[in-house]
């Protein structure tokens, strides 16, 4: 095998001459040159180990230092925090009763700024609570100055509180509205504007949703406008009285409380009425007509009684009879009015109870709202049977007294 290699290069060397030498000059000088690069390869190499050693030997002493600075750091921390616990013995045993006083203090600002809050006179002072919360959240114990402050502000709410004055501030109205106007401060019951009562309700200055009768509102206006004494009502619940005048039911809310047998005993007492007033009406006409006739009995007149029994020529007493039964007319069905509405009132009351025993069979007696329409209806009607039945009594008995008078001066002209 060698033999053939030597043969076929000497045969190569016979064919090319000149060129195997200039190849084999190329791959001296291609060796070297990649000697050269691998030298310089091996020297960056070599470069870089020595500066990642370097930069490993600066770590791990700067983590050295690190670690050595937290076990210092450490038990730095472990002496301050039993200094710490040190110095809050010490607070708690030279404190002593403070924290006690702390506390009160604490709980009785809290109770105050509940009172202010709820109190008119913050009206005029609005930034007392500010000033309540910033005593009610300090964590340190309270100065001399923040107990001569606390003072002051409570001194301050009795004073005001026992005075009535004018200011103007933005209210709010019945109708929701905000308007900026005058407002005279009844001590820390309540407020008077435009003759309407005013309350203290979510920090703001709001009408009353329900206000008193006519009466003691013209002497709120009249109050609000006198310059001198003058007498006006309070509210000492501050407020909770007025708003119970929201909750009273007025005339036709009440009166529709007695349901149909309520607007039944009305129908037949408003009939009752208008009967006995055309009745009363009516004889009151032919009173007159009687006197005038009385006046004049030498000239009959039929528009009267006794002109018409003068006229009769056949029957005189069957006439007669005849005009004292038409001055009867319409009692009778008063009369029957007047007894039959307070039995409807019963009738009512019956019912309304009837219904309110089957509520309380249901649901029990736990809330009484649910039997409230039941009563009402039961109290209702039997006021309404009442309210109906006493004038129609009265009506009656004048009208009986006033056909018997003109009957007696009727028969007494007859004869």
């Amino acid at each position: 095998m060698k033999r053939i290699l030597l043969i076929f290069a000497l045969v190569l060397g016979a064919a090319f001459g000149d060129n195997l030498d200039l190849l084999l000059e190329r791959v001296k000088k291609g060796g070297e040159q990649e000697r050269q690069a691998e030298l310089a390869r091996v020297n960056r190499f070599l470069k870089e180990r020595d500066n990642l050693a370097a930069l490993l030997k600066n770590a791990k002493a700067e983590y050295d230092r690190s670690q050595e600075r937290g076990r210092v750091l450490a038990n730095q921390a472990d002496a301050n925090e039993r200094k710490i616990a040190e110095l809050n013995d010490e607070l708690k045993r030279k404190s002593g009763s403070l924290n006690e006083l702390f506390g009160a203090f604490k709980q009785r600002v809290g109770e105050f700024k509940a009172e202010t809050d709820d109190s008119i006179v913050s009206a005029q002072l609005p930034n007392r609570s500010a000033a309540l919360a910033a005593l009610v959240n300090r964590r340190e114990l309270p100065s001399a100055d923040d107990l001569e402050r606390f003072w002051a502000l409570q001194l301050e709410e009795i004073i005001l509180g026992g005075k009535i004055e004018r200011f103007n501030a933005t209210v709010i109205d019945r109708a929701g509205e905000k308007q900026n106007r005058a407002v005279v401060r009844l001590g820390a019951f309540s407020a008077i504007s435009g003759g309407e009562y005013y309350l203290w309700k979510n920090n703001a200055i709001t009408a009353s949703a329900g206000q008193p009768s006519g009466g003691v509102q013209r002497q709120a206006r009249d109050f609000e406008n006198a310059s001198g004494a003058q007498s006006v009502a309070i509210d000492p619940t501050r407020g909770s009285l007025l708003e119970l005048f929201a909750l009273r039911p007025g005339f036709w809310e009440r009166m529709s409380q007695g349901g149909a047998i309520g607007y039944l005993i009305l129908a037949l007492g408003a009939f009752g009425v208008c009967l006995g007033l055309w009745r009363v009406f009516k004889l009151q006409r032919i009173g007159g007509a009687l006197e005038r006739q009385l006046a004049n009995i030498g000239s009959p007149r039929k528009d009267n009684p006794l002109g018409r029994v003068m006229l009769e020529t056949k029957n005189t007493e069957s006439a007669i009879d005849l005009e004292l039964s038409a001055l009867e007319d319409g009692q009778g069905a008063i009369k029957l009015l007047a007894a039959v509405a307070p039995l409807l009132g019963l009738l009512g009351t019956v019912v309304g109870m009837i219904g309110a025993f089957q509520t309380i069979t249901l649901f029990g007696t736990s809330d009484p709202k649910l039997m409230a329409s039941s009563i009402s209806l039961a109290l209702v009607t039997t006021m309404q049977g009442l309210i109906v039945a006493v004038p129609l009594l009265f009506i009656h008995g004048f009208l009986r007294f006033r056909s018997q008078t003109i009957g007696d001066r009727l028969e007494g002209a007859c004869v």
